[in-house]
C-alpha cells in the first residue's frame, strides 16, 4: 500500500504543475486559441482543484474536507469549464462572424463599385460603407487641389454641411496622410493633433480620427478620413480594413476617371469623323461594317442602320467583286494599306468612280482589329482628267498638223500653178488637158484639207464679234436641207430670245455643218431625223450640264440624230484628228476634231451621248455675253 505522504507529495506536485500551466496559458495564449485553449485550461484547472483539495484534507486545514471534496471539488471544474471554454468559444464565434461580415461587405463593395462610372458616386458609397463596417458616426473623402497643398471634401457620411470645404494640407491629419502616404491617427484635443482636425472633431463630438490615403498606380488620388466618438483608438485590424477599402475605392475612382477621359475622347473623335465630308467606313476582321458615317450615307445612299453588321461587298458592283478579292485584299494583307481608283455602287444602282484609301488597324499585340476605309467620289475629276488629256492630245496633234499643213500648202501652191499653166497650153477636151484638170481638182481638195489642218492649230478665233446662234443654225440647216437627201427629216427648236455669244461666225457655221454632215452619215440610206435645238442655260460651275464652267449665263446648241449611234470602242476617240469610223474614202477624220477645236477656242465645251442603234446627241456649250 502506498504511504499517505507519497500521495500527498504527488498531489502537491500536480497542483504546482497545473498552476504553472494555467499561468503559462493565461500569460501567452497565442500558440493555442479557441476551443483548444479552453480545453487545456479546463484540464489544468481540474487537476489543480483536485490536488488542492487533497493537500488541504491531508494538512487538516479544512476540518470537513470530505464535504469540500464532495461539493466544491465537482463544482469548481464546472465553473472553470464555463470560464475557459464557453466564454472564449463565444468570443471566437463573434470575432469570426464580425470578420466574415466585414469580408462580405468588402466583396459587395468591390463588386458594386466596378460598374459605376461617376467618381463622386463611388466616393459617397465608400464613405457610407466605411462608417457602416466600423460603426462610425462620420467619414469623408478628400481629393487634392492643384498644386497639391490643399484638400477638398468631395464626399461625406455624417457631415453633409462640410461638402466642398477646402483645408490646407498641413492643418489636418488627412493632409499628413496624403503627404506621408500612410495611415495617420489622432486623438481629438491632443496637443499633437492638427488644429483643423480638432475643430472639426469637436463640432461633431468625435474623440478619435484616422486618415488613410487612396493610392493607385503609385499615386495618391485622395484620402479617406473617419472619426469615432467612443474614445477608443483605431486598432490594426480596423486600419487594415480601411486600407483595403481605400485600395478598392482608389482603383474604382481611377477606372471611372479613365473611362470618362476615354469616353470624352471617343465622343470628340466620333463627332469629327461623323461630320467629315469624306465617307468613312470601318469593317471588322470578317469585313462586316461596324461604322458608317454621314459622309458614307451621302455618298452611297444607305443609312448606318441599314448597313452595320452587313458584309461590305454591297458597295462594289457585282461584276467587280472578284477583283476586290483577287487584287485589293491580298495587297492590303501584304502591305497593310491600299489606295487607288475603283468603281463603286450607290443604293440607287448608279456606278461611279471612287478613290479608296484603305488601311488595317492593329492592336498592341499586332492583331488586326479592323480595316479603315476613306472613300470619295472622283467621277468628275476623272472626267476632267480625260478631257484634259484629250485637250492636250488635240493641241499636240494640232501643232503637228499645222506644221505639216504649212509646208504641204507650199507644195500645193506650186502644183496648182503648174496645173493652170498646163491647162492654158493644152487643147481643151484632149486627154492631157483632162489629166491637168484632175491634177488641179486634187490639189484644190488638198488645199481644203490644209485649211482644216490649219484650223486645228489655231489657238484663238480669227474674229471675235457678237454671234446670233439662231441665225447660224438657220443658215446651216437651210443649206443642209438643199443638199441632204429627202429621206432625212430636219427640224429645229430655237429659243426665241437666245443670248448672243462672242466669236467667229464662219467658224460657228463650220461647227454646225460638221455636226450636221456627221449626223447625215450616221443615218445612212434607211432614213431618219435630225433635230437642232438652242436654249439659254445657266453654267453653274459644278458640271451638271457637262464639263465645269465658271458660273454665269450660257447657250447650248444640241444636234440629235436617230442614226446608228457610236460604238463604245469608238467613243473615246471620236475627237481625235484623222480618226474615223466611216468606210475608206468616206471621211478624212477631221470633221469632229475640227469642230471640237473650234468650240474649245471659243471657251466652250462639246459633249455627246450615244448608244448603238439609238442615235447620237451632240451638245455645244458656250459662255454668253
Amino acid at each position: 500500500m502506498i504511504p499517505e505522504t507519497v500521495i500527498v507529495a504527488i498531489d502537491a506536485a500536480a497542483a504546482v504543475a497545473a498552476f504553472a500551466v494555467l499561468l503559462r496559458l493565461l500569460e501567452r495564449p497565442q500558440p493555442v486559441r479557441g476551443t483548444a485553449l479552453g480545453l487545456l485550461l479546463a484540464v489544468a484547472s481540474l487537476s489543480l482543484t483536485w490536488a488542492a483539495c487533497n493537500v488541504i484534507e491531508w494538512a487538516g486545514a479544512f476540518p470537513k474536507a470530505d464535504i469540500a471534496e464532495d461539493f466544491f471539488e465537482p463544482l469548481l471544474p464546472v465553473i472553470w469549464l464555463f470560464l475557459f471554454i464557453i466564454v472564449p468559444e463565444q468570443e471566437d464565434r463573434r470575432r469570426l462572424r464580425r470578420g466574415h461580415d466585414r469580408l462580405a461587405a468588402l466583396h459587395r463593395l468591390a463588386v458594386g463599385l466596378t460598374p459605376r462610372h461617376d467618381p463622386r458616386t463611388i466616393m459617397e458609397e465608400v464613405c457610407t460603407q466605411a462608417a457602416r463596417l466600423l460603426g462610425l458616426p462620420a467619414a469623408v473623402i478628400l481629393t487634392p487641389e492643384p498644386p497639391g497643398n490643399r484638400l477638398t471634401i468631395r464626399a461625406s457620411h455624417g457631415m453633409p454641411v462640410e461638402m466642398g470645404r477646402i483645408f490646407e494640407a498641413d492643418g489636418t491629419i488627412s493632409g499628413r496622410a496624403f503627404q506621408r502616404q500612410t495611415a495617420v491617427q489622432a486623438v481629438i484635443g491632443d496637443e499633437h493633433a492638427p488644429a483643423a482636425t480638432t475643430d472639426l472633431g469637436r463640432r461633431y463630438n468625435l474623440t478619435n480620427a484616422v486618415a488613410v490615403p487612396l493610392r493607385v498606380r503609385d499615386q495618391t488620388v485622395g484620402v479617406l478620413a473617419a472619426g469615432r466618438s467612443d474614445g477608443r483608438p483605431f486598432d490594426d485590424s480596423e486600419i487594415r480594413l480601411l486600407q483595403t477599402l481605400c485600395a478598392h475605392a482608389a482603383a474604382a475612382i481611377d477606372a471611372a476617371r479613365l473611362l470618362a477621359r476615354v469616353t470624352e475622347s471617343e465622343a470628340k473623335y466620333r463627332t469629327i469623323v461623323e461630320n467629315a465630308q469624306a465617307a468613312v467606313i470601318v469593317v471588322d476582321a470578317y469585313r462586316q461594317v461596324i461604322f458608317w458615317n454621314r459622309g458614307a450615307q451621302r455618298l452611297f445612299g444607305w443609312t448606318a442602320a441599314e448597313v452595320e453588321g452587313h458584309h461590305v461587298e454591297f458597295v462594289y458592283p457585282e461584276d467587280r467583286r472578284a477583283d476586290v478579292v483577287q487584287h485589293i485584299l491580298p495587297a492590303l494583307q501584304r502591305e497593310g494599306v491600299w489606295s487607288g481608283e475603283f468603281p463603286l455602287l450607290r443604293k440607287n444602282g448608279e456606278v461611279f468612280t471612287g478613290f479608296l484609301n484603305l488601311s488595317r488597324v492593329f492592336d498592341a499585340r499586332g492583331q488586326v482589329i479592323c480595316t479603315l476605309g476613306i472613300l470619295s467620289d472622283i467621277t468628275e475629276r476623272v472626267r476632267l482628267r480625260e478631257q484634259l488629256v484629250q485637250a492636250q492630245k488635240m493641241e499636240t496633234l494640232g501643232a503637228l498638223a499645222g506644221g505639216i499643213a504649212h509646208d504641204f500648202n507650199n507644195l500645193l501652191t506650186a502644183i496648182l500653178g503648174s496645173a493652170n499653166l498646163l491647162e492654158d497650153d493644152l487643147a481643151k477636151n484632149s486627154e492631157p488637158y483632162e489629166a491637168a484638170v484632175s491634177i488641179e481638182k486634187a490639189a484644190r481638195r488638198g488645199t481644203d484639207l490644209v485649211a482644216q489642218l490649219m484650223g486645228l492649230s489655231r489657238r484663238q478665233p480669227t474674229r471675235s464679234e457678237p454671234v446670233d446662234l439662231n441665225q447660224v443654225v438657220g443658215e446651216a440647216v437651210g443649206l443642209a436641207r438643199r443638199t441632204f437627201r429627202s429621206h432625212i427629216d430636219l427640224t429645229t427648236r430655237l429659243e426665241p430670245h437666245l443670248r448672243t455669244v462672242r466669236g467667229d461666225p464662219s467658224q460657228m457655221h463650220q461647227v454646225l455643218m460638221n455636226l450636221l454632215v456627221n449626223a447625215r452619215d450616221a443615218i445612212g440610206r434607211d432614213g431618219g431625223s435630225i433635230t437642232v435645238a438652242t436654249r439659254n442655260v445657266e453654267l453653274d460651275g459644278n458640271g451638271s450640264l457637262g464639263p465645269a464652267f465658271r458660273p454665269g449665263p450660257g447657250v447650248m446648241v444640241t444636234v440629235a440624230d436617230t442614226g446608228a449611234g457610236i460604238t463604245p470602242q469608238d467613243q473615246d476617240r471620236i475627237f481625235e484628228p484623222f480618226y474615223t469610223s466611216k468606210g475608206e474614202g468616206e471621211g478624212t477624220g477631221l470633221g469632229l476634231s475640227t469642230a471640237y477645236a473650234i468650240v474649245n477656242r471659243h471657251g466652250g465645251r462639246m459633249t455627246f451621248e450615244s448608244e448603238p442603234g439609238h442615235g447620237t446627241t451632240f451638245r455645244v456649250l458656250l459662255p454668253a455675253d
